[in-house]
């Protein structure tokens, strides 16, 4: 899904977020975390439900988060 939806280019970029957050002393953890949304947020994707009630809203949201976290964290260990 990830990779359809994304160029290489962009994920790589998100990749190498996640790394300088790391190496500047941030937890992975939440490193992998603020990378993606900042990714998201930066996207304005116009499919999340940004004016609809909050369960609207984090379903639609997660629909990219939770992929593109699995995404970086596979990508971290290898």
């Amino acid at each position: 899904w990830v990779r359809r939806r994304f160029g290489l280019d962009e994920l790589n970029d998100l990749i190498k977020d996640v790394n300088e957050l790391i190496e500047y002393g941030t937890d992975p953890e939440t490193a992998v975390y603020d990378a993606v949304r900042e990714f998201i947020k930066e996207r304005n994707f116009s499919d999340i439900d940004e004016f609809g009630d909050d369960s609207s809203y984090w379903e639609s949201y997660l629909m990219y988060e939770k992929p593109l976290v699995s995404y970086v964290k596979e990508r971290l260990r290898n």
